[in-house]
């Protein structure tokens, strides 16, 4: 009878917890039925939209191509970054150009001594680069290219140290933040069958290491921050994961060299902003400096004397509620409600933006939904 009355009470008890669960997963499909989405951010008519480091057949990814290609035109993406693994990888590198109305650029994941290297815009050497870390960063500086650290504390992380000039860090890596925190978004593995981007979402918290160092990086010389989806597999819900929002200087031509040009010299000088857009889609962030007359986009660095100040300014057409914050150096300096920021100062730093969304999102609430690019402020002569 005792036995006969605990497993009444165990099934009872795993029936009540079963029923919460559905009542709560039921919740989840309401917010998320038909109807509810927030309608974007109106993006700028020089905005192109991409995705950073994809893995392809080439190296070690699932799908060829021609099949990740489609993959990015049915997301609506004007452009697309390989970074397939080598030293480099010259089959990659050959397969660039206009495909399915998608712009496919290629840059190599190279293996050095310090962890995972990307090379981007550079000529194809007639040798291989060298596994030494620094030495691998001149000799892509030296074939007219720029680098960036993958994944710099996780997977392969990143050794520290040496002198190693890169020019761009990945704060947020999809890859390595899915298998870091997928226990936490087991609760959510059903919302695969209807909308991937929710256990996604799930899957993310505070990038606060990658944030810190970039900010500490930026101290001594421009370092730009990029959303990393390092897509090996599941290209589709990836490619809506995380956007790389480049700032063109003329809406994206159709020559292909014309605009590998555009997109990569963006990228070098930092006019880019990286957004969550599985939680919203974003488009039209303006972030600016005002100093002594001119207009100083994200990636500027302003060079001024100890008294002189400087305006920083933003806006952008979101229609939901967010909250943006401005931070010197890491640490926030002004939060407004919405997305107009203007605040003076006359100290020098690295000014950042990072904007938070508010209510009606599956995303947690301290990440950050979009992050912009820094404006450097150096004293003169420094």
């Amino acid at each position: 009878m005792k036995a006969r009355s605990w497993k009444r009470r165990f099934y009872g008890g795993l029936l009540g917890l079963l029923s919460l669960y559905l009542l709560w997963f039921g919740s989840l499909l309401l917010r998320h039925r038909p109807g509810r989405e927030t309608p974007p951010g109106t993006p700028f008519p020089n905005e192109a939209l991409g995705v950073y480091h994809v893995h392809t057949t080439f190296s070690d990814g699932r799908k060829s191509l021609e099949k990740v290609a489609a993959a990015a035109s049915r997301q609506g993406l004007d452009f697309l970054i390989l970074t397939d693994h080598g030293n480099p990888n010259r089959a990659s590198l050959a397969g660039q150009g206009w495909k399915e109305n998608v712009l496919v650029l290629a840059g190599s994941e190279l293996s050095v001594s310090r962890g995972h290297l990307v090379a981007l815009d550079f000529k194809i050497p007639e040798r291989d680069f060298a596994r030494n870390a620094e030495e691998a960063v001149l000799e892509v500086v030296a074939a007219g290219g720029f680098t960036v650290i993958a994944h710099p504390f996780s997977k392969t992380r990143w050794s520290w140290g040496g002198s190693a000039a890169f020019d761009g860090i990945e704060v947020v890596t999809a890859d390595s933040m899915v298998r870091k925190n997928i226990l936490r978004a087991i609760p959510y593995l059903p919302t695969l069958i209807f909308s991937p981007r929710i256990f996604l979402l799930k899957a993310l918290d505070r990038p606060a290491q990658s944030l810190k160092k970039w900010d500490q990086l930026g101290a001594a010389r421009a370092v730009y921050g990029y959303f990393s989806t390092d897509a090996h597999l599941a290209y589709k819900a990836l490619f809506s994961y995380f956007g790389v929002h480049a700032l063109l200087e003329s809406p994206l031509a159709r020559d292909f060299e014309q605009a590998k040009s555009q997109v990569f010299s963006a990228l070098r000088r930092g006019s880019f902003y990286c957004a969550v857009d599985a939680a919203r889609p974003a488009g039209g962030l303006s972030f600016w400096a005002e100093f002594r007359g001119g207009r100083f986009p994200m990636g500027s660095t302003i060079s001024r004397n100890p008294s002189s100040r400087v305006e920083f300014r933003s806006q952008a057409p979101f229609p939901f509620p967010v909250q943006t914050r401005l931070l010197r150096n890491g640490e926030v300096i002004q939060s407004v409600e919405g997305t107009k920021i203007a605040f003076l100062s006359e100290k020098p730093g690295v000014y950042r933006l990072e904007i938070y969304l508010r209510g009606g999102s599956f995303l947690a609430r301290d990440f950050p939904w979009i992050i912009s690019n820094p404006i450097y402020i150096r004293e003169a002569g420094s």
